[in-house]
């Protein structure tokens, strides 16, 4: 936008106001000239035809001068693109104009007022005090033209009435007069409220950006966060999965040993690490939009019950009572998610209860079921609660003692929670407990479909003598794999990319049993398709399926959408020895 040379040195609010107020006074007015080109036209040309006065149509001409050059200005400034006006300046010129023609106006009852013609005399003061008031409402946006519009016109006319002397021409001045100021007085009003309307409008305006931006920034920040800790972890986690394989492989030949302590306390820390890797990724899996709600029937007794399972001997090791009672409800919600989320509810209760115990229990509540985390630990302060949801936030851990944990247990929850539409509300008092809530939609009960056996440990023994090629291009991530598998008699065989995948897979032929390949390789192929290739291959040669694992380190939300949407079963390192080759016997199920 040009520079406006009339602008003054102001708040930008303040200037942006006064522009718009100046653009409307063009924009509105630009056809007034024409109307008061008429509306003079009739005056001066009805007094000189009554009296036969030469000043009456000089003044007309000089009337219409003005009339028409503040028409084509105005045209001039309406025809050009808004970026390439200058209201103040413009509006300035205009009010000038507005004045000339005003005082125009006001030298009409002086130079040609037709005392001794009632009619006529009548005739012009409703001209003009018909154009003052037809004029206010154009020219309301601007307090400089109301005073030069009306001022001059109206004083002209109230001077010479009152010049003219008498009782009704006395009375006739001062009525004008009077006119005048409630005519400016109304203007002047409407002004204010037009320039309040536009303050306020640019007010929620400027506010809308501010919030706009700083929404934007807090999603620029929540993205580079993501970023870092998707490379962080992809990083990091390549050795920490080589180092959970080479351990297992130590502690399987250390066992039975003075040494095996030392394998069994190694495995001890990377677990933990695991732990922590688990956390972070989890977030990832569900700001990447990868992980979605199934809500369907659910009974509550199994959920528990396997809840029982999973956290029952550590409740016991910690001297504490768990008790889950059902109540043989049944909700609506995805098992899965809501497994998670009461999982970590609880194993946060147990963490934080030194004596006691914590109860879980379910509660009609209408047409919703209250599922209830309650545990007799240390408790909250009021002051704690609108924190304990946020990432890595811990009550009393302000040392980041990593023996408490790493803070994402509750993130994971109200994550979870937002996914499934369901509220989690907490009440707590200090030294007296904790209680969690979700209301969840009931349903009646419904036929169960029993799951699949889980896999028992003879279920390994398909995997002796079973040749796998492992693809990564990290020698330490292949070594540690091949280390791992061997503990379960596979033979390994081993490629770091593309190329030497298919040099292999051509040398083993039919006897090539499963695939295990990792999702980012270094000659810029990925897991899936080099997988593809493969399984293409081994089909039309030996007309045969060729199982296939994929892992991977990545948890960059885009990398954990890709795969995902692989078709491939996704395992995300560090992997433990027997997750992966119970993950291969899944695979080799004749399933597919």
């Amino acid at each position: 936008m040009k520079h406006d040379p009339a602008a003054p040195a102001l708040p930008a609010l303040t200037r942006r106001v006064q522009r718009e107020l100046a653009d409307t006074l063009l924009l509105s007015n630009w056809a007034s000239p024409i109307g008061a080109f008429v509306l003079s036209l009739g005056l001066w040309g009805i007094c000189y035809y009554t009296l036969r006065e030469p000043v009456a149509w000089m003044w007309g001409v000089v009337m219409h001068i003005t009339q028409v050059h503040r028409l084509l200005y105005a045209l001039r400034y309406v025809k050009k693109p808004a970026d390439q006006r200058e209201p103040l300046a413009s509006a300035a010129w205009y009010c000038n104009s507005l004045l000339v023609s005003s005082l125009v106006w006001g030298l009409a009852p002086w130079l040609f007022f037709p005392a001794s013609n009632t009619s006529l005399l009548a005739l012009m003061m409703l001209v003009m005090l018909g154009a003052s008031s037809g004029g206010m409402a154009g020219l309301a946006s601007s307090r400089r033209a109301i005073f030069s519009f009306i001022t001059p016109m109206l004083l002209g006319l109230a001077s010479a009435l009152l010049w003219l002397g008498g009782t009704v021409y006395t009375f006739l001045g001062v009525a004008v007069l009077i006119y005048m100021a409630a005519n400016i007085k109304f203007g002047l009003k409407q002004n204010q409220l037009l320039a309040d309307s536009l303050h306020t409008r640019y007010e929620k305006e400027a506010l809308a950006q501010s919030l706009q931006e700083q929404v934007r920034k807090v999603e620029q920040i929540s993205a580079e966060k993501t970023r870092f800790l998707a490379s962080a972890s992809h990083d990091l986690r390549q050795p920490l999965h080589s180092l959970g394989l080479f351990g297992a492989a130590i502690g399987a030949r250390l066992k039975g040993t003075p040494d095996e302590p030392l394998a069994h306390n190694l495995m001890l820390c990377v677990n933990a690490l695991d732990a922590s890797f688990s956390a972070m990724l989890d977030i990832s899996k569900i700001d990447a939009g990868v992980v979605q709600a199934k809500p369907q029937p659910v009974a509550l007794a199994d959920i528990f019950r396997r809840l029982h399972a999973s956290y029952g001997e550590y409740a016991q090791a910690q001297g504490l009572a768990l008790r889950f009672k059902p109540g043989g409800r049944w909700v609506v919600a995805d098992a899965v998610l809501l497994e998670r989320v009461l999982g970590n509810l609880v194993h946060n209760a147990i963490k934080f209860t030194q004596t006691g115990g914590v109860v879980v229990v379910a509660r009609q509540r209408g047409q919703k079921v209250s599922v209830q985390v309650w545990d007799t630990g240390c408790g909250m302060a009021q002051a704690e609660l609108p924190h304990i949801f946020e990432e890595f936030y811990q009550v009393g851990n302000t040392q980041r003692d990593r023996a408490k944990g790493l803070g994402m247990g509750l993130a994971i929850v109200q994550r979870l929670a937002d996914l499934m539409g369901v509220a989690v509300n907490v009440v707590s008092r200090p030294a007296r407990g904790t209680r969690f809530e979700l209301l969840l939609p009931a349903c009646a009960a419904v036929p169960v479909v029993l799951p699949g056996r889980l896999l028992a440990p003879p279920e390994f023994q398909r995997l002796q003598g079973l040749c796998v090629l492992v693809i990564d291009d990290e020698e330490s991530v292949r070594l540690g794999t091949a280390a791992a598998l061997g503990l379960y008699g596979v033979i390994v065989h081993l490629a770091d990319g593309l190329a030497q995948a298919h040099e292999v897979a051509d040398r083993l032929g039919a006897g090539l049993g499963a695939v295990i390949a990792d999702f980012r390789l270094g000659d810029q192929t990925t897991g899936p398709d080099l997988v593809a290739a493969l399984r293409a291959q081994h089909r039309h040669r030996h007309n045969r399926y060729l199982p296939a694992l994929l892992i991977t380190g990545d948890t960059a939300p885009d990398r954990v959408r890709q795969a995902q949407q692989s078709a491939l079963r996704v395992l995300y390192k560090p992997v433990k020895a027997d997750e992966l080759a119970q993950a291969l016997c899944v695979e080799l199920r004749p399933t597919k």
